[in-house]
């Protein structure tokens, strides 16, 4: 208790010493101009000064946490398993940025559509991508309300990842949020949503060098797999607090596809023009090797099935 008296009387007094300084700042201020003001109209005007000048806290989304900034080694080493071509190592150099937790949910997107009447790329052209007897087909009349297996989706799977949305939807999503709100949301590039899955970690995942069914959704080298997403908070989140950043779906990123530039860059965006975009971190139906880190995927911006979602970032 003593401790604290006596902090407090510090901190007073520094506080009384600030203030008073300010105090004859402004009165020497309001002497040069010529001004008669009375002490209440100068204690008035410091309050004012000191309100406004004040840093005003940045208000983060909720369930949004902060990436620091900072530089990494993007892509993978030649010995990775797994690896494709076109991971090339290269270094990064990152401004700080705010991702989602989680990937967007059902009941998120419903509530978009519900608000806007909008049509997904799927809705439009009555079907989208599903997997059946081991392979991929249309699904006739599969839509974003649907599950992996073309049927529709119980309410009990509101918290799941939004599936059968293609990159168009997922851009729609996020402009429709900065409208809704009067702030930025967007996706999140290649090599931010790399880095966030990373977290620190030079590995193939963040998890290690390998991943259990126990830390993520995907297809063990058994052949074991939960043939479904699990809710978006499923398993630990990685070292940033984000969560299934390696299967369960795989997330849009607002990059063109393409291969990387030389050297170190900084916030990189990816290629001009293409005609794919890149989509990250495995799904509940791929193999470990199709989750790690580094991987990369694409597909057109029309393109969606009952591996894809997407997750945002949030720019204050």
């Amino acid at each position: 208790m003593k401790s604290m008296t006596m902090q407090g009387r510090a901190s007073l007094k520094r506080n009384d010493t600030v203030f008073r300084e300010r105090f004859v700042l402004l009165l020497q201020r309001q002497w040069k101009m010529g001004f008669t003001v009375s002490a209440l109209g100068l204690l008035s005007l410091l309050f004012l000064t000191t309100t406004l000048t004040a840093a005003v806290p940045k208000v983060v989304p909720a369930n949004f946490v902060k990436i620091p900034a900072g530089e990494f080694t993007m892509g993978s080493p030649a010995n990775e398993p797994g690896r494709q071509n076109d991971e090339t190592q290269h270094q990064v150099r990152l401004s700080s940025f705010y991702m989602s937790k989680y990937a967007v949910t059902v009941a998120e997107f419903r509530k978009f559509v519900e608000a806007t009447g909008y049509r997904t790329d799927a809705e439009k052209e009555g079907w989208s991508v599903i997997v059946s007897d081991g392979k991929f087909k249309k699904g006739d009349g599969v839509n974003w309300r649907y599950g992996v297996l073309g049927s529709v989706r119980p309410a009990n799977e509101d918290n799941h990842p939004v599936i059968h949305v293609s990159w168009n939807d997922a851009v729609a999503y996020g402009q429709w949020m900065s409208a809704t709100t009067g702030k930025t949301y967007r996706l999140p590039t290649e090599a931010e949503r790399e880095y966030a899955c990373r977290a620190g970690s030079v590995t193939a995942f963040n998890t290690g060098n390998t991943i259990t069914l126990q830390q993520a959704n995907f297809i063990n080298a058994e052949g074991q797999y939960r043939e479904n997403t699990v809710p978006v908070d499923s398993f630990a989140p990685n070292a940033w607090g984000l969560y299934n950043m390696h299967g369960n779906v795989y997330e849009w990123c607002s990059d063109w596809y393409g291969d990387y530039g030389s050297g170190t860059v900084s916030n990189p965006v990816g290629p001009a023009t293409g005609s794919n975009r890149v989509f990250r971190g495995g799904s509940w139906y791929n193999l470990a090797e199709r989750c790690r880190s580094a991987d990369r995927f694409w597909s057109t911006p029309a393109d969606r099935g009952d591996l894809v979602g997407f997750r945002l970032v949030f720019v204050p």
